[in-house]
């Protein structure tokens, strides 16, 4: 046998390995938003939006439970909250996606009366305010038993809101809550579309 019809087979049975392995399966891409699905099935996640080459999503349930978002600080950027996503969460999720299918994402850290405190570069985190509210149709889970972190304070020290971060209920309305109490995570991500996934029911 040649190099050529070695080489030719050889392609042919990666393709066919390929189409085994996505059997059953869908691209995120092909997603739309508020549908759920899961990789390996330890976990359900929702798609929230759809970019040109990149898909937002958020867990359905929490990663972590009663979780402190710190002791005296409601900056999302030096909070022991982050340090949570940025190691053990992130871990988890490169296990599931793979590192190189998460994308770095910079964000405003806006406070919910509109003051601008600073911004946050990481790959996964929970949501900002704004963006709990951009998705408050998609977001509700009344199967949660906990409202879930933002990453947005409530105001500053300067209005008197010195330890209130924003919550979502499972519901999905707000609430304020101190920065050293115990909430859920439930962190959004962007995951490169092109992964291949199994769209579930919830």
């Amino acid at each position: 046998m040649s190099n050529s019809e070695i080489l030719k087979k050889a392609k042919e049975l990666v393709e066919l390995l390929e189409k085994q392995e996505k059997s059953g399966k869908v691209g995120l891409f092909e997603l739309k938003p508020g549908d759920i699905f899961q990789t390996t099935g330890k976990r359900k996640y929702k798609v929230l939006e759809q970019y040109t080459e990149h898909t937002k999503i958020i867990s359905l349930g929490f990663v972590k439970e009663n979780v402190k978002f710190d002791d005296d600080t409601t900056d999302y950027s030096k909070s022991s909250l982050k340090k949570l996503c940025d190691t053990e969460i992130l871990k988890d999720f490169e296990e599931e996606f793979g590192e190189e299918n998460i994308e770095t994402d910079i964000s405003d850290l806006i406070t919910v009366d509109g003051q601008k405190i600073g911004e946050t570069e990481c790959k996964v985190r929970p949501l900002t305010f704004d963006e709990a509210r951009k998705y408050t149709e998609l977001t509700p889970n009344d199967e949660l038993d906990d409202c879930y972190w933002t990453c947005s304070a409530w105001s500053t020290e300067e209005r008197g809101w010195r330890y209130a971060l924003t919550v979502v209920s499972p519901s999905g309305d707000f609430n304020c809550n101190d920065c050293g109490s115990s909430c859920g995570v439930r962190p959004v991500c962007i995951l490169k579309s092109n992964l291949f996934v199994s769209k579930v029911e919830g």
